[in-house]
């Protein structure tokens, strides 16, 4: 498989007539008692190009990122990947979607899952007679 990338990314999707290069943004996860919060690193992304989608329990990313140089210039060294953002995750806990919500703040984007109801953990009272 040929590509056209100037730096390694993480991953390459071969397509019919080209290469896709993308990153796998480094993301980090975490359980809080009424929702699941995903943190992912979009350095160059800007938020109008960010895409969240919640499908059948899947979570997936995409951000595109543009090109750091002017199209008549010569790059004397190259050492940050310029390349778009993909990225997906199954989420197996319950999760009300109409109510994830995402935020893009510095670089990071921030995803809040919210719980089902049902799915949230509860203290129940225990009655003596």
């Amino acid at each position: 498989m040929s590509r056209n990338c100037d730096v390694e990314p993480k991953a390459c999707q071969a397509e019919p007539n080209r290469c896709e290069c993308y990153y796998q943004p480094d993301v980090d996860i975490y359980k809080q008692e009424d929702a699941i919060v995903l943190l992912a690193d979009l350095p160059g992304a800007a938020p109008e190009t960010i895409e969240v989608d919640y499908h059948d329990g899947e979570l997936s990313i995409q951000a595109e990122v543009k090109p750091r140089q002017e199209t008549d210039t010569a790059m004397l060294r190259r050492e940050y990947g310029i390349g778009n953002y993909r990225r997906a995750f199954r989420i197996t806990e319950p999760v009300d979607a109409e109510q994830i919500s995402a935020e893009f703040t510095h670089g990071v984007l921030t995803v809040q899952l919210p719980k089902v109801q049902a799915a949230k953990p509860r203290r129940i009272a225990v009655s003596s007679n």
